[in-house]
C-alpha cells in the first residue's frame, strides 16, 4: 500500500476489535474576533467562543474578570471590566483545551491620553564641534518606558551616551573632522503604549562639517549652467535649497517611457514614476525634474521647503528645445532640512507659460476640459495595463481657459482616478499642476509644453457645464439622426446634441440608415472600471449629462453586450462616434470632407473657438494622415483655420509609435466675425493623399484608400465665451 495513503488512513480511522471504524472529530477552538474594544467606563463584554471540547478561561488583567473560569463547549462568555480612570490599557484573553489556546485581546480606552512626542522640530542641525545636548520631550508616560536607539546615514559612532530623562533626550556629539561632508544619524525613540502597541518618534540629527557649513549652497542658476547632455557630476558637498512640488500619491508624476513597441508585456517603465519627483528653486523661477535611483529614496513631501546634499548626482539639459533640466542620482536619504512651506504661487494663463516654468508649480486660472464625454483616458484599455498589455504610457487630454490659450494635460495609466467609473467635470475652475515638456509621437504634435496634475483635487474645475465660463453654439456628442419632425438642409446629415448645427459628409455615395456616417468600430468611452479583473459592463455609461441632469443611454437594454472582455468600449449600435470610410476625391484630387453648418445669429462675445476629436480606425490604415480645419458663409469660398495630423489606431499584428490607442482631442480658435451670422459652415477635410501602411516606416508611405481607411470622430462643438 501506498504509504501516504496509509498516513491518511492512520490520521482518521481506528480499526477495532469488531472491525468497527470510529472518526475522530478535529478539534475546535475559537472566537468571532481577535480583538475587542471597550469604553473607559465600567461595563461587560459577551464574547462568543466555538468548541467541541472542554477547557479553561484566563485573562491577564486584573479589571478584566471572566463570569466563569471553565467552559464545556460552544458558550457565549461574560466578562466585566472596571472603569478605567487613567491610560488606555489591554488585557490578554487565553482560552485553553487539551490541545488548542486561542488568544483574544481586549483594549480599554483611557481618560488619560498618552502623550508621546517631540517638543521641537523633527530635525536639528549642530555645529561640526562636538557638544553635549538635551531636546525636550512632551511627555506624560514614565521615561523609564522610553528606550532610545541611533541609526547612522553615512559615518558611524560619532553620537553617544543617548538616553531619556525627564528633561528630555540626552546625548553627546563627536567633532565632524570632515571639510567636505555634513553628516547625519537618527535618534529612534520607542514606547509600547498601553494597548500594546510600539510607538516611534524620530530626531534627525544634522552635524554641519568641520567648517560648520552644511555644504557648498548652488542657486538654480548655477545648476543650470553647470548641466550638460550627458550629466555633469557634482561635488560631494552641493548643497541646494528649494521646494519639493511633486508627489507620487497618485501615480502621475514623470514621463513614463515606452520601450520597443513590437514586443510583447512590460514595455512601460513604471517605476519611472515612483522615482520622478519636482524641485523648484526658493523664487519658485526655476523647477528641476528629479530623478532618484530607487522608488524608496523619493519619500519626499510635496510642499515642504528642503535643504538637499547633491553629493554625487548628477545635472542634465536636454539636447532640443525647449531646454528641460534634471537631477539624477538624488535620495531623500540626503535630505538635510525640511519645513511645511508651499512653493511661492504662480497663477497663471496658458498663454502666459514660459520654458522657466518647466518643472515648476503653476496654477492656471478659469480652465475647462471641453471633452464632455467619457473618463479621463479613453482608450481601448486592450492595449494598457488594465488588461495586462503595457503598449501604452499616458493620454493627452485637452484643457483649455478663458482667454482662449490650449495645452494637453497628461494623465498616465497609473492614476486610479483616470477611469473608476466617474465622469470629468464639465465646468471651469483652476488647475494646479506641473509644467512639462514630453513629446509623445502617438498623439503627433502635443504642443511646447503640457501639464501634469499631481492628484485628482488639482483638477479643481465644478461639475456642472453650467458653471463654465462658455456656452455652447453647437456640441455633438452621438450620432442623432433626425426624428419624425424633423429635417436637415445638409443632405444625409444628423443633429447637434445641443446648440443648432447639422453635420454630413461631402461623399455621397454611402448612407447608413438615412446619414452619411456608420460607426465602424466601438467607441472607448465607458467611464469604468474596467480591465481583465474588474466590471465589463457598462453599468457607469459614458458620462454623456444632459442639460436636465439625466444620462444619454443608448446602450439601455443591451448592457449584455457592452465592453463584454473589460477594454473600456461602448458598443458600435450605440453610435456614439460617427465614421466614414471615403476621403479622397481622385478626380477632383481634393479630399471629402466633415461638412458642419450651424448658425451664430444673435451671439456676441469676445472669444469663439472649436474643438473636435478624431482617430483613424482601419486596421487596413490608409486613412487620411494630414487635415485640414476652414471655415465659411456660403459653403463655396472657404477660409484656412489651421492644420492638423491624424494618427492611426495600434494594431495588433503590427505596433508602431506613432499608432494611438484613444481620440485625438483638437482646438482651434475661429474669428469673431462669424459671430452674428445665420449660416456659418465649418469643413475638416484631408489636405493631401498621403495615408500609412503596414511597414515600420509607414507613417505616410501610401495613399487614402476609400472603402477601406476609416476615420471617426467622437466629438465636435463650437464654443464662445459667456
Amino acid at each position: 500500500m501506498n504509504a501516504k495513503y496509509l498516513l491518511v488512513l492512520c490520521a482518521f480511522f481506528l480499526a477495532c476489535n469488531k472491525g468497527e471504524l470510529l472518526v475522530f472529530e478535529p478539534d475546535e477552538l475559537g472566537t468571532d474576533q481577535d480583538e475587542f474594544v471597550v469604553e473607559a467606563d465600567a461595563g461587560s463584554l459577551s464574547i462568543q467562543l466555538y468548541s467541541n471540547a472542554s477547557g479553561s478561561i484566563r485573562s491577564t488583567g486584573s479589571w478584566l474578570t471572566p463570569a466563569a473560569s471553565t467552559f464545556r463547549s460552544d458558550s457565549k462568555i461574560q466578562f466585566d471590566y472596571t472603569a478605567n480612570t487613567g491610560f488606555p490599557r489591554h488585557s490578554m484573553v487565553y482560552f485553553e483545551t487539551d490541545t488548542r489556546r486561542d488568544t483574544v485581546k481586549i483594549c480599554q480606552k483611557g481618560t488619560v491620553e498618552e502623550v508621546f512626542h517631540l517638543k521641537t522640530t523633527a530635525k536639528i542641525v549642530y555645529n561640526g564641534t562636538g557638544t553635549a545636548t538635551v531636546v525636550p520631550l512632551d511627555v506624560n508616560v514614565p521615561v523609564s518606558e522610553i528606550t532610545c536607539e541611533v541609526r547612522y546615514m553615512n559615518d558611524r559612532d560619532w553620537v553617544h551616551d543617548c538616553e531619556v530623562t525627564s528633561e528630555g533626550i540626552r546625548f553627546t556629539l563627536d567633532d565632524n573632522p570632515d571639510p567636505v561632508q555634513a553628516r547625519r544619524a537618527v535618534v529612534a525613540l520607542f514606547y509600547t503604549d498601553g494597548w500594546g502597541i510600539e510607538r516611534e518618534e524620530k530626531l534627525t540629527v544634522v552635524q554641519a562639517r568641520s567648517d560648520n557649513r552644511i555644504g557648498t549652497v548652488f542657486t538654480a542658476e548655477q545648476l543650470r549652467s553647470l548641466a550638460t547632455v550627458s550629466g555633469y557630476k557634482l561635488p560631494d558637498d552641493a548643497y541646494f535649497e528649494g521646494f519639493i512640488v511633486g508627489t507620487t500619491e497618485v501615480g502621475n508624476a514623470g514621463a513614463l517611457e515606452v520601450g520597443d513597441y513590437r514586443t510583447g508585456n512590460g514595455v512601460v517603465e513604471y517605476e519611472l514614476d515612483e522615482c520622478t519627483n519636482y524641485l523648484e528653486s526658493v523664487d519658485g523661477k526655476y523647477g528641476f525634474r528629479i530623478v532618484t535611483d530607487t522608488p524608496l529614496e523619493n519619500d519626499f513631501i510635496r510642499d515642504t521647503k528642503i535643504g538637499l546634499m547633491l553629493s554625487g548626482a548628477k545635472v542634465r539639459k536636454s539636447a532640443t528645445e525647449p531646454v528641460c533640466y534634471e537631477i539624477s542620482g538624488v535620495s531623500s536619504f540626503n535630505l538635510i532640512t525640511a519645513s511645511d512651506e508651499p512653493a511661492p504661487v504662480k497663477e497663471k494663463s496658458i498663454e502666459d507659460i514660459t520654458d522657466d516654468d518647466i518643472f515648476t508649480s503653476v496654477v492656471l486660472k478659469d480652465c475647462e476640459i471641453p471633452m464632455r464625454k467619457g473618463p479621463f483616458t479613453p482608450i481601448t484599455a486592450g492595449f494598457g495595463n488594465l488588461c495586462s498589455y503595457n503598449f501604452f504610457a499616458k493620454y493627452p487630454q485637452l484643457v483649455r481657459d478663458r482667454k482662449g490659450g490650449s495645452i494637453y494635460m497628461f494623465i498616465n495609466v497609473t492614476c486610479p482616478y483616470r477611469r473608476d467609473g466617474n465622469p470629468m467635470p464639465n465646468g471651469s475652475g483652476d488647475i494646479r499642476c506641473v509644467v512639462v515638456n514630453e513629446k509623445y509621437k502617438s498623439f503627433g504634435d502635443v504642443g511646447r509644453y503640457q501639464i501634469r496634475p499631481l492628484t485628482r483635487e488639482d483638477i479643481a474645475l465644478k461639475e456642472d457645464f453650467k458653471d463654465s465660463f462658455s456656452a455652447l453654439i453647437s456640441e455633438f456628442r452621438w450620432t442623432r439622426q433626425p426624428g419624425e419632425n424633423e429635417s436637415t438642409t445638409l443632405p444625409g446629415a444628423i443633429l447637434a446634441t445641443a446648440g443648432n448645427g447639422e453635420m454630413t459628409h461631402t461623399y455621397s455615395g454611402y448612407t447608413s440608415g438615412g446619414v452619411r456616417f456608420g460607426n465602424f468600430s466601438p467607441s472607448y468611452f465607458y467611464l469604468g472600471p474596467c480591465g481583465t479583473s474588474k466590471k465589463k459592463h457598462i453599468s457607469n455609461g459614458a458620462g454623456l449629462i444632459l442639460d436636465d441632469g439625466t444620462e444619454y443611454k443608448p446602450w439601455e437594454g443591451d448592457e449584455a453586450n457592452q465592453n463584454t472582455d473589460g477594454k473600456g468600449w461602448i458598443a458600435t449600435g450605440c453610435r456614439i462616434s460617427w465614421s466614414n470610410k471615403y476621403w479622397w476625391n481622385s478626380s477632383a484630387g481634393e479630399g471629402y470632407a466633415y461638412l458642419v453648418k450651424f448658425s451664430t445669429a444673435g451671439v456676441s462675445s469676445d472669444f469663439v473657438s472649436m474643438q473636435f476629436a478624431m482617430y483613424n480606425n482601419s486596421q487596413n490604415l490608409r486613412s487620411p494622415r494630414y487635415w485640414k480645419a476652414q471655415y465659411s458663409f456660403d459653403a463655396e469660398n472657404w477660409t484656412d483655420v489651421g492644420e492638423f495630423t491624424v494618427n492611426d489606431v495600434a494594431i495588433w499584428a503590427m505596433r508602431c509609435d506613432w499608432q494611438t490607442l484613444g481620440t485625438q482631442v483638437f482646438d482651434f480658435p475661429l474669428p469673431t466675425s462669424i459671430l452674428g451670422k445665420d449660416d456659418v459652415y465649418i469643413r475638416l477635410m484631408p489636405r493631401i493623399n498621403k495615408a500609412a501602411q503596414k511597414t515600420d516606416d509607414g507613417y505616410d508611405n501610401s495613399t487614402i484608400a476609400n472603402d477601406s481607411g476609416y476615420n471617426t470622430m467622437d466629438y465636435f462643438a463650437i464654443r464662445y465665451n459667456k
